[in-house]
């Protein structure tokens, strides 16, 4: 049995070497472009929009996501307080309709 290694190295060897010569004719035969073809695109200039008034927190009706778990969680509790007997202080209107305090 012959050692297959040995016998594909130098193989190999003139593969890499012809591998090699073509990369470099190809470098010669065509350059990197150099940039001077590009040509420049002005853009005009980005136009800030301003608001008419100052931007209010009051005016705004976001509410936190965490706000609102809490209000939830605290309507579940209530809910379920109820249902052993027990009315506390607490929301007077769940999901819209009054209930007994």
């Amino acid at each position: 049995m012959s050692d297959s290694i040995a016998g594909t190295l130098p193989w190999m060897t003139l593969f890499l070497a012809s591998l090699a010569a073509l990369a470099s004719a190809a470098r010669v035969t065509f350059p990197p472009p150099s940039g001077q073809h590009r040509r420049v695109v002005r853009r005009p200039a980005p136009q800030v929009r301003r608001p008419e008034s100052r931007l209010d927190a009051h005016d705004s009706r976001l509410v936190r996501p965490y706000v609102i778990a809490v209000e939830q969680a605290a309507r579940r509790r209530e809910l379920l307080l109820a249902d052993f007997g027990y009315d506390g202080p607490g929301p007077y209107a769940i999901h819209g309709q009054e209930v007994a305090a």
